[in-house]
């Protein structure tokens, strides 16, 4: 049995992301134990580290001699060009016969493999086209061969650029099961594109799974994240007025503040964020984390968090942490009004662009500080039932993806 996962951040450089590939992982040998499991990923070791005995399926064009010559960014914007373009010109093989070896490309993987999954993510929306793109072409490359194909942990939209929608449409109704974050705006939209109600099931984060038996934490710091970058509207100058104002909240509370970084990309690197907002402060505590079992117990040391990732509030949610969310697009807006449905009174969603949104970050800091245990209890109650309905998701796809191949075997030449 071979499974091959697309999945979010290609760099494993985002412990979010992260997170949803070791669960989605977990979750596919939990359903099928002795299968092989590739990964499209750019850093082999890296992959290594954090899904043992998975095999790493890596750049294929931007490591060629060739591509060497020119400047990295247009390398991998010719690798990205190509995996969503070359699936849709990839010409159909005979799924009966198998493929020998090890996969070099994209395209051979899915050739290669049984079934073919997309872990979870939000990149299925304007902010991340290109990105959503390419793993819809592969996806849809796996179904033109047949296989059953799934997605898990998906947040979904806004969307209105017009290609997406209409990959969208051709892919999305031919899953056997999609996974949702969330359902205020993603259960309608993927419906609305062809979807079957019975194959959609809301999930929440796959990195639910990771928290599966959180119990009550007594933490006593404030947790703070802010993620400065264009996709998330949020700017230095808005970036530092908050750090001022939750170092001031802070001191009020006699709280300790401990950062919650996640992204750890050069170009939006949330441990630079967070020390930038908070002007280098001695009363921070600030440590580069590089997994997710290393922000599972920075989010446990936390009576409340601040953040502009949306990682760091789940990591918080699951284990009755309550979370005060920033936003500053209509992505993040997205993001963090699915999480505050899923989490009705321990999730605070705070719009930066507003006239008064420091009035309103103080009171929902102060609201999220002094959130009752029954209140949090709740929150760990709601992390686990939709852990549960994530298993559920993925037996349900153990299920299909049975029942396809016994009608492929039954199809077969010598049975007819």
């Amino acid at each position: 049995m071979r499974i091959l996962v697309d999945q979010s951040g290609y760099d494993l450089l985002n412990i979010g992301d992260v997170a949803m590939l070791q669960s989605c992982v977990s979750r596919l040998q939990q359903q099928w134990p002795d299968a092989e499991i590739m990964v499209i990923a750019h850093e082999p070791e890296r992959l290594a580290s954090y899904c043992p005995g998975t095999i790493a399926i890596s750049r294929t064009l931007a490591d060629l001699s060739l591509f060497r010559l020119i400047p990295q960014r247009f390398r991998l914007a010719s690798e990205q060009g190509w995996k969503m373009a070359a699936p849709y010109f990839s010409g159909r093989v005979d799924r009966r016969q198998p493929v020998r070896g090890k996969p070099c490309t994209a395209i051979q993987a899915v050739q290669a493999a049984d079934i073919v999954v997309a872990s979870g993510g939000g990149y299925v929306t304007d902010s991340w086209w290109w990105h959503a793109a390419g793993v819809l072409s592969l996806l849809s490359l796996a179904q033109r061969l047949g296989k059953p194909t799934a997605m898990f942990g998906q947040g979904i939209g806004p969307i209105g650029h017009h290609a997406l929608r209409v990959q969208a449409r051709s892919v999305l109704p031919k899953l056997k099961v999609i996974g949702l974050r969330e359902d205020r705006i993603g259960r309608d939209l993927v419906l609305s594109y062809g979807m079957s109600p019975e194959t959609v099931i809301v999930t929440g984060d796959d990195a639910f799974e990771l928290l599966c038996d959180a119990t009550a934490v007594e933490g006593d710091a404030l947790g703070v994240n802010v993620r400065v970058t264009g996709y998330a509207g949020v700017k230095p100058a808005a970036a530092a007025a908050v750090g001022d104002l939750v170092l001031r909240t802070a001191a009020a509370l006699q709280a300790p503040v401990v950062g919650l970084p996640v992204s750890r990309y050069a170009a939006d690197a949330d441990i630079d964020a967070i020390r930038a907002a908070f002007n280098r402060s001695t009363g921070v505590v600030l440590n580069d984390i590089a997994s997710p079992d290393s922000l599972i117990s920075a989010a446990a040391s936390c009576r409340a968090i601040v953040t502009g990732s949306y990682h760091a509030a789940v990591f918080g949610l699951a284990q009755g942490v309550p979370a005060v969310c920033l936003t500053g697009s209509s992505y993040y807006a997205a993001k963090f009004g699915g999480l505050e449905a899923l989490f009705p009174g321990a999730c605070f969603v705070v719009p930066l662009d507003t006239a008064d949104y420091g009035s309103r970050l103080g009171a929902a800091i102060h609201q999220a500080w002094y959130l009752p245990v029954s209140a949090r209890a709740a929150a760990r109650d709601a992390a686990q039932r939709l852990r549960d309905a994530g298993r559920v998701a993925y037996a349900q796809f153990r299920a299909e993806a049975d029942g396809s191949a016994v009608v492929a075997a039954n199809s077969r030449p010598d049975r007819l």
